[in-house]
């Protein structure tokens, strides 16, 4: 199924008009990327808004709610976006229903469904009801309209969630499970409750509780509620239901399913019925007082207005002119997707009196600190410096810097503790707003301290990183064993040169040159016997695991991908970890060989026809800047090429047009990095020259100036850069500071359908440059 979104008619001469368009919500389709494992979610919500009311379809296991196949349940109030895993949320479900209450048979097929920025509505099969949903930050709103005759129902199920049936070989339970639910009938016309639950991909042990108050305009004639397990009881005015077990006895998969709740039905009637439904994290009260003040009283068309408008708003900075109808598309729709999450819930933070703005829903900064971030950086810099200011405060409970966190509560851990990057990022790129010397005490804190609960925030396995320079296979997992050694030493080295960063940067120079040489660590790993017979070759030298004696784990497997509590790579292969030096990929390039064995290397990396994750995989993170190592060794027409022959292959439109999960926005930002023609190095202030899609690009810039890149000739035969100019001046290097891009002015390239070494300057800096300039 394709769900397009309306365009103006005017769109059909972009591309070769002369003038920059503004992306605005018109242009985004919220179904791009719903299917084969995209996981976005479809529903109405504005930028980083809380609620995120949307149908929950077929076996409920879909990460956001959506799937291609299967009935209808209900829309629930809150939801995800790109995720993997077990899902998380799905709490609040209402469902339209034509009869007497019957929630056992409640799901209907679904007809004419359609999605656009702001607005979702589907027609109910099997009745002919049409369900409409838009929303404000905290309360959705819902236009129900049943067909002229029969009594009108509205089930509200208080025990539903999105689940994980058949879990997944890991060691912890990834369902999520409800552990109690309220509810009461107040008045013909409202309904409220709190539904409690824990785990999750997060691992949740502390309980989750979302509020609801629920308010119609019309009311009903018959109420009632249910139970788990037994027949709707009319009259009855309040259920509940409490899980019979404790965390410690939990039950194996599949995790039980729970159903308790209201419901309301109504006289027959032309009108529809509207709906609002306050969502809170703190109260009921709360709740109420979202559903009152955030919508007056019923309108839904001027609250659907509002979600537009806050998104045109949202995407104004940044402007393109040329590129086809779908590429601007998925553009739009990238930007889109890198505003969904992190969740911006300041003022419903039920664990302490926030300080500063309150944001949750970080899932996880392991995929989203390499592009999302510095993305939002460019075009929303008070909105990084926020949800920054949130995760230090969230570090001052917690005493370490998560790396995921949902319902209030940190977990997982996919790699190092990449928070860590998040901020020296902002560091090195000047954000102002943060007192930096309290960030640096936190971070020598995140990055000496053991933490106790490394799989939910923090680092482990420190002393081995301390003393042997890597996490041994033995002793990488607290509990006893191996957890992702290989991976997470990589991602160790990495942080501990963006803590080094801030350590020179405000003159703390031992902490500078303990934390640099712990950047180094990588070498550790570096087993220079490894070897892997390709089509192409053999290459040797690769990162590989080690035990704590010194040995070498035995059989080298350049094939291995792994997971958690293994001794193994995480989620990808040693290609692309051996090529995960981002800190000193001059340094990598030595160690490799020298320039020549390196761009072999990366040849047989990016080779056509290797299946799966054995080499390069667009839809893991790890590898996002692997297609710019060409650009240090003067070869970056290899890296056009590339990203030229990566985008048309990995994204287009319609709901399977991602290459995996969005990931919180981390595969969309990839994308509209790669479409305006340079990638962040993260952690650092450089940027590196790709090759653009559109013919021209601009950001309106946080300092009221704006960068353009202007690509001559660009189409997709003319994916190479000829010659350079910025401002005017002839520009021969491959990249660029944030310095200069914040100084705005033109990068303009002219672009042409062969191979050119323009590049001939000083290629990006590393840590171990000798002439350590810029």
């Amino acid at each position: 199924m394709r769900i397009h979104p309306k365009y103006y008619a005017s769109l059909f001469f972009l591309t070769t008009a002369s003038f920059v368009y503004a992306q605005t919500a018109s242009d985004i389709d919220p179904m791009l990327g719903a299917d084969k494992g995209g996981n976005v979610f479809v529903g109405p919500t504005l930028p980083f808004g809380m609620a995120k009311p949307g149908p929950d379809y077929g076996d409920n296991e879909g990460n956001a709610g959506w799937k291609a196949n299967g009935n209808l349940n209900g829309f629930s109030q809150l939801h995800v976006s790109g995720t993997g895993g077990g899902p998380k949320y799905g709490n609040i479900l209402i469902q339209p229903a034509v009869g007497k209450a019957d929630p056992l048979h409640s799901a209907a097929p679904r007809k004419k469904e359609h999605a656009e920025v702001g607005y979702y509505s589907v027609i109910l099969g099997n009745s002919g009801i049409t369900a409409e949903v838009t929303t404000a930050r905290r309360t959705p709103i819902y236009r129900l309209t049943y067909p002229r005759n029969g009594e009108r129902t509205l089930l509200v199920d208080v025990g539903h969630l999105l689940m994980r049936r058949h879990d997944s070989p890991h060691r912890y339970h990834e369902s999520q499970i409800v552990s109690s639910t309220q509810v009461q009938v107040l008045s013909p016309t409202e309904v409220a409750g709190v539904q409690s639950s824990v785990m999750g991909w997060n691992i949740q042990t502390t309980p989750m509780k979302v509020y609801f108050y629920l308010v119609t305009d019309t009311p009903a004639v018959v109420s009632g509620t249910w139970e788990d397990g037994k027949a709707v009881v009319p009259g009855s005015k309040s259920a509940s239901y409490k899980m019979p077990f404790t965390m410690a006895t939990l039950p194996a998969p599949p995790a039980p399913i729970v159903s308790t709740g209201a419901y309301l039905t109504f006289a027959a009637g032309e009108k529809p019925v509207m709906v609002k439904v306050g969502i809170s994290f703190v109260s009921i009260d709360q709740a109420k007082k979202n559903a009152e003040t955030e919508i007056s009283g019923f309108d839904f068309d001027s609250t659907r207005k509002a979600v537009v408008n806050a998104w045109n708003k949202e995407l104004s900075p940044v402007k393109i002119e040329g590129g086809t109808t779908g590429e601007r598309q998925q553009f739009a729709t990238g930007l889109y997707h890198s505003m969904l999450m992190p969740v911006d819930r300041t003022g419903e933070n039920p664990l302490w009196k926030s300080v500063t703005p309150y944001y949750d829903d970080f899932y996880c900064i392991w995929d989203t600190f390499r592009s999302s971030t510095p993305l939002l950086t460019l075009i929303d810099q008070k909105r990084v410096v926020s949800i920054l200011q949130a995760l230090l405060e969230i570090q001052d409970h917690d005493h370490f810097f998560l790396d995921g966190r949902s319902g209030n509560f940190s977990g997982r851990t996919q790699g190092g503790s990449d928070a860590e990057m998040m901020f020296t990022d902002a560091f090195v790129k000047h954000l102002p707003g943060l007192d930096w010397e309290r960030v640096y005490r936190a971070m020598v804190h995140d990055a000496d301290a053991n933490s106790p609960e490394p799989i939910r925030f923090g680092r482990g396995d420190m002393d081995d990183w301390k003393k042997l320079g890597y996490l041994s296979i033995e002793h990488s997992d607290p509990i006893g064993g191996p957890d992702r050694p290989g991976s997470r030493s990589m991602e160790y080295a990495a942080n501990d040169y963006a803590v080094a960063l801030m350590a020179k940067g405000l003159h703390h120079n031992a902490d500078a040159e303990k934390f640099l040489a712990r950047s180094q660590n990588w070498k550790k790993l570096w087993y220079p016997e490894a070897v892997d017979r390709t089509e192409g070759g053999e290459v040797k030298g690769f990162i590989w695991m080690r035990h704590a004696d010194g040995s070498w784990k035995a059989n080298f497997n350049p094939h291995l991908v792994g997971t958690w509590y293994q001794d193994n790579f995480y989620e990808a292969t040693t290609w692309t970890y051996s090529l995960y030096v981002p800190q000193d990929v001059r340094g990598l390039i030595a160690t490799a060989g020298g320039q020549s064995a390196f761009k072999k290397r990366l040849d047989l990396f990016f080779a056509p026809g290797v299946a799966g994750r054995y080499r390069y995989d667009v839809g893991n993170e790890p590898g996002f800047l692997a297609p710019y190592l060409y650009n240090w060794i003067g070869e970056q027409s290899s890296t056009a090429r590339h990203i030229r022959s990566i985008l048309p292959a990995s994204y287009h439109t319609g709901p399977d047009g991602l290459p995996g999960n969005d990931d919180s926005g981390a595969m969309g930002s990839f994308l509209v990095f790669n479409q305006l023609g340079f990638f962040p190095v993260a952690a650092q202030d450089i940027y590196l020259i790709g090759s653009p899609t559109f013919s021209r690009s601009s950001i309106h810039l946080s300092n009221g100036k704006d960068f353009s890149v202007v690509a001559e000739n660009t189409s997709s035969h003319n994916i190479y850069i000829e010659k350079a100019t910025w401002n005017g001046k002839p520009y021969h290097r491959s990249w660029f500071t944030h310095e200069q891009l914040m100084s705005g002015g033109e990068l303009r390239l002219t672009m042409t359908d062969k191979p050119v070494h323009w590049d001939t300057d000083a290629p990006p800096p590393s840590m171990s440059d000798k002439q350590g300039s810029k």
